[in-house]
């Protein structure tokens, strides 16, 4: 049903009133105004960026405001300390407390009630925490003095007869420290004990005695004397006057022999040990190691072949919870001349008045707080032909003394295999990443934008023989062209550079190409050559400013992608390496890098210092999601076609 309405409901208003045009209450904003509204609306977006500002910060100032002794010096010492951070450490974490895993224990401190031990070397045992102490046992084949006992198979070769090796005793030089192999005195008296575990074999196994221990001086055994042979399990001794007759100095070979060609070279003769012996003492006895660590004796290598394996050796490992800090800065002993000790003395009152004398001689200590904790001796020497002395103090020295710190160290990344900060690496590391990465990336956009914009723009022809060129140009294998480029101009930061540009600025150009075709053909642009406006004019004021936003984002995101090529890189053996330093300018680069503490770290990771690959890997982590919210947030903050939407 149809509604009338008649001109009673109606009023008309403003009249007699005159409509002006009525001024913005609010300031037009600029493009870029726009643009960081719309940036700062998201807030993840601004707390990346902060995340992003402060770890560049931190890679310009840390290192800086750091000693150059924590990162630029090596200090065995400080080596791989666990990370100590202070106030937290109360908490039971990041206290330097360190676990140790599989470490060859000296078998010297085998507790007979427990039946443990421990490690001495690297380690005291007062900073072992004994109820953490636990010990496994692995048994192998390694010729190593830290495995014990077992067994040493003498295998013959297939088609081959025999095979021995030669037992010598060995000497070390008290001045030079080298050593040298020496021959056996075997008189009236001497027995040669050889105890078989088993014989697996048809052959025998025949004991020599050789004049000197290279075989390349005889023809034949015809020129050794024959002490003996064994035939059998267990035990056998052999006196070798029977053969010898008088007192005689030599090396004895062992060998064993076959009837005729092994066929299937399997043969062995299972030893436990070769034992000398005078007036039933053991003058030298070789088993385990030892005997495994022999040298082989052939004298036809025709006919002689075979091998010496070790078998059924046990090694005794310790894993346990170590205080790393406690024992870092233990007194530690020091002698000292007089002319310091007096010179400590002075530069710290109240030190002197702190001696408690010892009822030893020349022995006393010192209050705590000093840093000399002990004397423990005094030695004074007469110099010749002068009528003066010379006084040496034989002292134990604090710890932070001794290491020159002035207060106890905290290491909130703990310290590297060459005892350097590892925090202060980290940063100084991201410094050069974040340079390589930049400079990499400002090159390849600029690079990229150039060629793709072209391409894109002037099309047909051109734009498929820039096309096809880029295809060739991208297709030769990147780890063949590190290689070819490593070999021209060496490993460095140029060949790392070079390799970064020479195909990163595809990417870049190819994302430009696809802007550019999205844009050109937009009304606004054929307006503006219809207007008359020059190529250079469309492409830069028109075209670019559109695709800003996805170019833009392309470079923020490629500056992470520069520092995982790096890090593979230097996983490789192309990366930038330790020690190395470029100069551009003001700029200073070093050879430590994200990339280089990555593959450092990763080599200890076995070892269980896992805090040398974690923390790196961490920063590198936040540095990638970090970038990638701001490169985002950039690109929808630079669209001109979001303007106004905030």
């Amino acid at each position: 049903m149809k509604k009338e309405y008649s001109k009673d409901y109606f009023q008309l208003v403003q009249e007699d009133e005159r409509l002006l045009d009525k001024p913005l209450k609010t300031k037009q904003l600029s493009y870029f105004q726009d643009a960081m509204l719309r940036f700062t609306k998201n807030k993840y977006n601004v707390i990346a960026t902060v995340i992003l500002g402060v770890f560049i910060l931190m890679s310009i100032f840390v290192p800086i405001l750091t000693p150059k002794t924590a990162y630029d010096q090596t200090n065995s010492a400080l080596k791989t300390l666990p990370p100590r951070i202070p106030l937290i450490e109360k908490l039971g974490i990041f206290d330097g407390v360190q676990e140790y895993l599989n470490q060859t224990i000296d078998y010297d401190t085998i507790d007979p009630v427990t039946g443990l031990g421990y490690p001495t070397e690297r380690f005291q045992v007062e900073y072992i925490f004994l109820d953490t102490l636990t010990n496994n046992t692995l048994v192998g084949t390694v010729k190593d003095p830290a495995y014990r006992g077992g067994t040493n198979e003498l295998y013959v070769n297939y088609n081959k007869n025999s095979f021995g090796f030669v037992v010598a005793n060995t000497e070390v030089d008290d001045e030079t420290g080298e050593e040298s192999k020496v021959g056996f005195v075997l008189a009236n008296g001497s027995t040669i004990e050889v105890d078989v575990n088993e014989m697996q074999t048809t052959g025998v196994l025949e004991l020599y005695l050789a004049p000197t221990i290279l075989s390349t001086d005889y023809t034949s055994y015809a020129d050794l004397t024959l002490l003996g042979t064994v035939t059998q399990d267990g035990i056998t001794s052999i006196n070798p006057m029977d053969a010898l007759g008088a007192t005689t100095t030599g090396f004895i070979i062992v060998r064993h022999v076959l009837p005729e060609l092994s066929l299937g070279g399997d043969e062995y003769i299972s030893l436990e040990s070769v034992s000398i012996k005078y007036n039933d003492e053991v003058t030298a006895e070789f088993s385990g190691y030892s005997l495994s660590a022999s040298n082989i004796f052939t004298i036809d290598t025709d006919v002689e072949n075979g091998r010496l394996d070790r078998k059924n050796a046990v090694i005794t490992r310790a894993s346990f919870t170590y205080d790393s800090y406690a024992a870092l800065l233990r007194d530690r002993e020091r002698t000292m001349g007089e002319v310091e000790y007096l010179r400590i003395l002075a530069d710290n009152p109240g030190m002197l008045e702190s001696i408690v004398y010892g009822d030893a001689p020349n022995t006393w200590t010192f209050g705590e707080g000093y840093p000399i904790t002990e004397v423990v001796g005094k030695e004074v020497k007469l110099v010749p032909g002068t009528g003066k002395t010379n006084t040496n103090y034989f002292t134990m020295v604090d710890g932070k003394y001794a290491l020159e710190f002035d207060s106890e160290p905290y290491f909130i990344f703990g310290t590297d295999t060459f005892g350097k900060d590892l925090f202060t690496l980290i940063w100084l590391g991201l410094r050069t990443s974040l340079l390589l990465g930049f400079l990499a990336a400002a090159v390849n956009i600029v690079l990229g934008v150039i060629w793709g914009a072209t391409s894109a723009y002037y099309g047909g022809q051109v734009d498929i023989l820039m096309e096809r060129f880029l295809d060739i140009w991208g297709s030769f294998p990147q780890i063949t062209m590190i290689g070819i480029i490593t070999v021209l101009i060496g490993p460095g930061f140029l060949a790392l550079f070079i390799f970064m540009v020479y195909d990163g600025w595809i990417g870049a150009a190819k994302v430009t190409r696809f802007q550019f075709y999205r844009y050109k053909g937009r009304e606004y642009v054929l307006a503006a050559r219809t207007l008359g406006a020059s190529d250079g004019r469309i492409i830069f004021k028109h075209i670019l400013p559109n695709a800003l936003g996805t170019i833009v984002t392309r470079v923020v995101l490629s500056i992470p992608a520069v520092i995982f090529l790096e890090v593979n890189l230097s996983y490789l053996g192309f990366g930038i390496g330790n020690g190395q330093k470029l100069e551009i300018g003001p700029i200073k680069l070093t050879g430590t890098s994200i990339g280089v503490i990555l593959k450092d770290g990763q080599e200890q990771i076995l070892s269980g210092n896992t805090w040398l690959i974690i923390f790196p890997t961490l920063i590198v982590a936040i540095l990638m999601i970090t970038f990638n919210m701001f490169g985002n947030a950039l690109r929808d903050a630079l669209n001109p076609q979001l303007r106004g939407s905030e």
